[in-house]
């Protein structure tokens, strides 16, 4: 275990000092996604993003809350190394005006530094004269930690009904939202620190009546969603001598959903599509299944790796729970969801 630490923790140096590394993946702790739900759904969250976790996924789907919404997430890799938290809240003011605030961390804490070999010491004297072996006792510790801290704005519109029947089109028009995020991202690390601000743009059109699609009712619910992430290339910048910068990379979230009640199955389905531009690219999908109005169960792939999860609600309370088999180790998500 000790050895595995210590490995890591190299791994964490070179990510952190490497040009190449630090080019392609500065930032990397904001493509883990946030709640459960969205999770075990496999990341295909784009063009739902109907919870406070919009903060997140897409800051236009914040016009789909209603009063006040919090929601607490907690993760951990099965190795234990590593932990991932978020908390969001987010409150609808007005009919077509809603704000949230959220914190996401990433890190790992405790961290052993020990003291270095002497490099004078044969390791056959090492390990036949006992005061010249090492006492692996750490001498200190540190902590690797990624934060950020984000403030949302969303708000909506609805295309007029007399404009909508005027072009010849049936049932109820769309509903159109738009968001956006200003964000301060902070990584910390051997008492050094990198700061950077950024700033995200959401769009969402929701269909709530298949009729103003194909002409028939009762075929269920159309979201689609777009998210621009990090628009202007967000500049971390470190306070050490050389002042280094690294750059999080623009990623561009698109994808849709679509949800409706089938009676045959006694309870409804949700089906999300999300393609991420970071990385070269990657398509997630998900699959929900409602069984009434208090449990869900849930797959998903995110870039080919399997993902799956479960609901409840309780009273105003929404607890659910994400197996992920896609990270460096096995992960498991929990998040719970109060609506006040």
């Amino acid at each position: 275990m000790k050895n595995l630490v210590s490995t890591l923790f190299v791994c964490i140096l070179l990510i952190a000092t490497s040009n190449v590394w630090g080019d392609n993946y500065t930032g990397d702790f904001l493509t883990v996604g946030v709640g459960a739900r969205s999770m075990g759904l496999g990341g295909a969250y784009v063009g739902i993003s109907n919870d406070v976790t919009a903060t997140y996924w897409n800051p236009a789907g914040l016009g789909l809350i209603e009063r006040v919404q919090v929601c607490l997430m907690h993760g951990a890799r099965s190795s234990g190394l590593g932990t991932y938290n978020y908390v969001g809240v987010a409150h609808r003011f007005q009919e077509r005006f809603s704000v949230g605030a959220s914190w996401i961390r990433s890190g790992v804490d405790d961290i052993p530094l020990y003291d270095a070999l002497d490099i004078n010491i044969q390791p056959q004297d090492r390990k036949n004269v006992a005061k010249y072996r090492p006492s692996f006792e750490p001498k200190g510790h540190l902590s690797d930690s990624e934060n950020a801290y984000i403030i949302s704005m969303s708000t909506q519109y609805t295309i007029r009904q007399s404009w909508w029947d005027n072009m010849g089109t049936m049932g109820k028009p769309p509903t159109l939202f738009g968001g956006i995020n200003i964000k301060r991202i902070r990584h910390s690390l051997l008492g050094s620190s990198a700061d950077g601000i950024g700033f995200d743009a959401g769009f969402l059109a929701r269909i709530t009546d298949s009729a103003a699609i194909v002409g028939h009712e009762g075929l269920g619910e159309l979201s689609v969603g777009l998210a621009l992430v990090d628009i202007s290339e967000t500049t971390m910048k470190w306070n050490t001598e050389s002042q280094r910068e690294e750059m999080i990379p623009t990623n561009v979230r698109f994808g849709f959903a679509y949800s409706n009640d089938i009676p045959s199955i006694k309870g409804g389905i949700v089906f999300s599509y999300e393609y991420d531009s970071r990385y070269k690219g990657q398509n997630n999908v998900g699959l929900e299944y409602q069984l009434g109005k208090s449990f869900a169960l849930r797959l998903g792939f995110r870039a080919g790796d399997f993902a799956a999860g479960a609901g409840f609600k309780i009273d105003r309370y929404d607890i659910d729970y994400a197996f992920l088999n896609y990270d460096l180790a096995s992960t498991h998500r929990v998040s719970i969801l109060g609506k006040f």
